[in-house]
């Protein structure tokens, strides 16, 4: 019976397993967890996201906005998606030397507990399904106004006793010129290709090979802070590799605390003073992403010292009609 499974699922590949974007009329290509989206705030925005590009979130959208990082982050985002689909990402970015940046992330999509019955109707087994995507990422600043970034990405996946896996890379750019507006692109898994093989399941004609290539998918975008970088708009085109091209924007707007910070002093080496800076504290935004429109909030809390921060960010997406609704969570510290 497995065998028979095998088969079937082996035959489905090129037919369109590929449940994530299903909904989105993106089933049938290869890697379809990887245009899901990822992180609260960005998703909230409606996905326009490229000529923002901050923080952690940076590493799927744009991985040149991580060279603007000044500090550590660590950061972990869950997706509650309909039909028991789960979507989880985690990342961690550092500086490593004047002006460039790294980071190491990893995504993981996966449905269990599919039951999989008999030509009686029978219950047979569970049918699993995973992917795992880990990149490594890398960031630059030319001048004080752009940024170039790349990421190497290694990505498995597994479809019950089947495995597969590939290697891509991202390319990205973000010009900032002066912090008044940006400007942003990318272009995302170049060279990925699944290659599926069954033969060594089931003997004869009855087993193949199957190659299953990623589409590239090229993002440009916009984005302006306005008043005093308490509103922030974005503006962005996605165009994936076969498809339409599709309008995602979003907004955003911040309300300020006051903080108290130590930072060196700039007299002397030795000594440090006390500054008072004004931070985001709470964030809401909105945003439209191909029909759906999404909402959501951020809360971010400062130590004193200024040396660990941390902030939650949810996304409330609506779906296109007749879908439910999804939730995004993320987790975010800062040291």
């Amino acid at each position: 019976m497995r065998k028979l499974v095998i088969i079937v699922i082996t035959l489905m590949i090129p037919a369109g397993f590929s449940y994530t974007n299903a909904e989105t009329g993106e089933a049938g290509q290869a890697g379809p967890f990887m245009k899901y989206g990822l992180g609260a705030r960005a998703l909230g925005m409606g996905g326009a996201y490229c000529a923002i590009a901050e923080g952690i979130d940076a590493v799927y959208y744009n991985p040149a906005g991580l060279a603007f990082i000044k500090k550590r982050q660590v950061g972990f985002t869950y997706l509650s998606l309909t039909l028991d689909r789960n979507l989880i990402s985690a990342a961690v970015v550092f500086p490593v030397r004047n002006q460039a940046v790294m980071g190491l992330s990893w995504i993981n999509s996966s449905v269990s507990g599919v039951p999989m019955i008999d030509s009686d109707r029978n219950f047979y087994d569970d049918f699993d399904n995973s992917n795992n995507a880990i990149s490594l990422t890398f960031s630059k600043m030319f001048g004080e106004d752009l940024a170039i970034g790349a990421n190497l990405r290694y990505l498995q996946a597994k479809l019950d006793i089947l495995d597969s896996y590939a290697v891509g890379v991202d390319f990205g750019a973000l010009y900032r010129p002066k912090k008044m507006f940006a400007f942003g692109v990318s272009i995302q898994d170049m060279g990925s290709v699944y290659q599926w093989d069954s033969s060594n399941y089931w003997s004869g004609s009855k087993g193949r090979v199957y190659n299953d290539n990623f589409p590239i998918r090229f993002r440009g975008g916009a984005s302006a802070p306005l008043l005093n970088e308490a509103l922030v708009g974005s503006f962005e085109l996605v165009k994936i590799q076969y498809l339409d091209i599709k309008v995602h924007t979003g907004a955003e707007y911040w309300f300020f605390q006051e903080v108290s910070m130590i930072v060196p002093d700039e007299e002397s080496e030795d000594d440090v003073t006390e500054i008072s800076v004004n931070k985001r504290m709470l964030g809401l935004r909105t945003g439209f992403s191909d029909g759906s429109l999404s909402f959501g909030l951020s809360l971010y809390v400062y130590s004193y010292f200024g040396k660990v921060n941390g902030g939650f960010d949810y996304a409330f997406l609506t779906g296109k009609s007749g879908l439910n609704a999804d939730h995004v969570f993320t987790v975010r510290v800062l040291f």
